[in-house]
């Protein structure tokens, strides 16, 4: 190995930190934020989980988790200020359908798709692959597939912790 090539992986890693502490300024003890959509008027998430494409918190009133890809987000605020015992913000390396598949099932869920039909609709998470959800509703016998990319908001109730330690 060549001193240079010593140097240029020393830049990178200066470089890769630096930018990390950057964003850390703006979230740091961020225990809520607020998020707004195209669909949705101002939506308060506690516990935030920030993913490689995904914004999720917990429903302030409910046991509901809430899923938003960041496709569908057109400003988030970060609030430090709050109950001491709420967590802070975590970062995920995760995609929307990578945290999907390590959610226990069956559960309950919410979802609206993008499109002109965007109403909620609801039914039991069965399975998830890397592209699709399989989902039980009261109409139907067998799953219905819905493809994760068509996802505009997915809730997921009652699931505990998902995946950390409050």
């Amino acid at each position: 190995m060549h001193i240079e090539d010593i140097f240029e992986d020393l830049e990178a890693q200066f470089a890769a930190a630096t930018q990390l502490s950057q964003r850390d300024s703006f979230t740091e003890g961020a225990k809520s934020i607020e998020i707004n959509t195209s669909l949705l008027t101002p939506r308060e998430l506690i516990a935030p989980i920030i993913g490689v494409d995904f914004i999720a918190g917990l429903d302030s009133v409910a046991p509901i988790w809430h899923f938003f890809p960041m496709r569908t987000i057109h400003k988030v605020i970060f609030h430090t200020d709050g109950d001491v015992a709420l967590p802070k913000l975590r970062n995920f390396a995760l995609d929307l359908a990578g945290i999907i598949q390590t959610l226990p099932t069956p559960c309950a869920v919410r979802w609206r798709v993008s499109g002109p039909d965007d109403f909620v609709r609801s039914g039991q998470l069965h399975n998830a692959t890397a592209n699709l959800l399989f989902i039980y509703t009261n109409s139907n016998p067998r799953p219905i597939a819905v493809p994760i990319a068509a996802i505009e908001q997915l809730s997921i109730e009652s699931v505990d912790n998902l995946n950390g330690d409050f």
